[in-house]
This record gives structure tokens, sequence and C-alpha cells, in this order.
């Protein structure tokens, strides 16, 4: 007669942060209690732009100082990005509500002052929630000024790599830290003899034929000219080396432009970028 199997125990979502010894509630990370109170899940599933099933993380833009009210408490606190751009999308919209700024301010103090507990507390929440994709700085970049930064995220994206993870990055040097790992993308979002990675369409049109002639993987996202595309369908910025936009924080109406049935057809002929993005 054979023993019956003991049954596994499933771990729940609690035993999963417990193990990372994670709990988000003010007793933890005491440096922070005093102002915050309670610190929530750091990883945001989607937004109007990428989708549900993208899961992202960002932090303050910009290199400029914020001065953000919490709780009654002034606090200052510098960007996390190399430059200001000019049309900076991160600097309009919902990033200026004021609920915005007190969780990308949150974000920042504690990647500065405990990045260990940022990254135990990303691991968990990535297998707590089974997170397959992952999109790093919406807004903020690989902040030049904390040296740890850019180690923690190469070890939460090497521990995970069931979960394909890409970013763009204005700092320097930033897009060669993660050359080892096969499940990361870094796009960089200045192009070295040209400038920036978005703008008008006759700028876009005019790189992406530049980039196609020196033979890089270049893709002009969809969003441009479709706005149900989301990053969930898309896996253009994980595997290609450029990525273009077309201005979409400014007072440029790209439909109005006399190129946009142009840029319409170049999009349209691009390799379809529909597909399962989860890796094996």
């Amino acid at each position: 007669m054979t023993k019956a199997k003991k049954a596994t125990k499933r771990m729940t979502k609690k035993d999963i942060y417990a193990e990372y010894g994670i709990e988000f509630r003010n007793s933890d990370g005491k440096i922070l209690a005093p102002i915050f109170g309670w610190i929530n899940p750091l990883l945001i599933n989607g937004n109007a732009k990428i989708g549900k099933g993208v899961w992202q993380y960002s932090s303050l833009p910009t290199n400029k100082w914020f001065h953000i009210d919490v709780n009654g408490e002034p606090i200052e606190c510098k960007g996390t990005c190399a430059c200001h751009c000019d049309g900076c999308y991160a600097c309009t919209g919902c990033y200026n509500f004021h609920s915005t700024k007190v969780s990308l301010l949150r974000k920042t103090i504690l990647q500065r002052l405990c990045s260990d507990f940022v990254k135990r507390a990303i691991l968990a929440q990535i297998k707590a929630d089974k997170i397959r994709l992952c999109r790093i700085h919406v807004a903020g970049d690989f902040d030049p000024e904390n040296k740890e930064y850019i180690p923690m995220w190469h070890a939460i994206v090497e521990a995970c790599p069931n979960t394909l993870f890409w970013t763009y990055t204005k700092v320097n040097g930033a897009e060669h830290a993660f050359d080892d790992l096969s499940n990361i993308n870094v796009v960089k979002s200045v192009i070295e003899g040209y400038g920036f990675n978005f703008g008008k369409i006759e700028y876009v049109i005019r790189l992406y034929y530049i980039l196609k002639d020196m033979g890089k993987s270049v893709h002009i996202c969809r969003c441009g000219i479709d706005e149900n595309q989301h990053c969930v369908n898309c896996k253009g910025c994980a595997t290609n080396d450029y990525v273009l936009f077309i201005e979409h924080s400014t007072n440029y109406v790209a439909k109005e432009d006399v190129l946009y049935p142009e840029i319409v057809k170049l999009i349209e002929s691009q390799e379809s970028m529909t597909a399962d993005l989860l890796v094996a």
C-alpha cells in the first residue's frame, strides 16, 4: 500500500512577501514611516498607454528639484534623470497631479535610502503577481547620482529570467550595464549625432531611414497613429536597437501634419509586432 502523497501548501501572496522579508505596513522601513505611513507595492499594473499586463516602475523625472508637500511636511527631492528635456511627457498630464508626485517621491527616496529593500519588494511582487512583462521607468531614469541603483535592477532582472524587461535611458553607459542578460532591452533615448528618439513626423521618418541604412533594427511606435495601441500588444520596445516616437506631449498634432499619411503607411509596413511576449 503506497503512502498518500503529502499535499504541498500553496504559498499565498502574504507568504511570498514574508519570504523576502517584506511587509507593506508602516512598521516596516522605519525611515519612511513617520512621513509616508503605508508603503504600497512598487510596481503598477499598466496605465492608459501601456495597458494592463505590463507592470511599470517609475521615479521622479528630470534632474530638477521637486518641492512636494506630504501630509503637511515639505519634502525636497531631486529627480532621477541626467537632464531636463523640453517637452518631457513625464512633466505633463497626470504627472502634475499631487498624488502622482507623492507616489514617485516615495519610490525615489526609497531607492536612494534603501535599495536592498526596493530590490526585495520588487522581487516579491514579481513572484506573488506572476509578472511576465515589466517596463522600467515610464517616468524617471537610472539615477546617475545613485551608484547602487543600476546594480539593484541588474540583480532583479537576473533573478527573474521568465520576466521580460525593457526601458529607455539618457544616462551614459546605462545601456551596456545589462549586456550579459537576455531578458532585458535597454534603448537609448539619445541617438549620437542626431538627438532624441522622438520628434515631429519629418524628423522621425528621416531618422528611421538613417538608422536602417546603418543596419540597425529600428521601430516606430504605433501609438502615434493608433490610440488603442498598448505596449502589451507589441514587442517593438523589447526587441529593437532603436525605437522612435512621434511627438505627443506638446501642442503638436500629428494628424494635422502633411506627412501624416506617409508615416501611417510606413508604420503599417513594419513587421507586425503583435506577439506573445512571455519568455519561455
